[in-house]
């Protein structure tokens, strides 16, 4: 009997793997000007809700950096509309 464990990528692993690839999609799409940066927003605080805790600690921790910048890059524009 073979110990598959050392051959298959764990759980977290591959929600991690997953969740780069979903972020890459909707990044392209926000970067391309395909979505807003509201829509961007909800994508990133969607993927990080639901996944923070069972993924890669540097995936989890750079998608809080993204919605980070995304909140002071509204902020900023809602600054400038306003004229402050």
């Amino acid at each position: 009997m073979t110990d598959d464990s050392k051959e298959w990528p764990s759980f977290a692993d591959e929600l991690g793997r997953k969740s780069a690839e979903v972020l890459a999609k909707w990044t392209a799409a926000y970067d391309g000007g395909r979505i807003t940066i509201k829509e961007y927003y909800l994508v990133i605080v969607s993927l990080y809700d639901s996944t923070s805790g069972l993924m890669p600690r540097e995936i989890s921790d750079l998608l809080a950096n993204i919605e980070k910048e995304l909140r002071d890059e509204a902020a900023r524009r809602k600054a400038a509309k306003a004229g402050v």
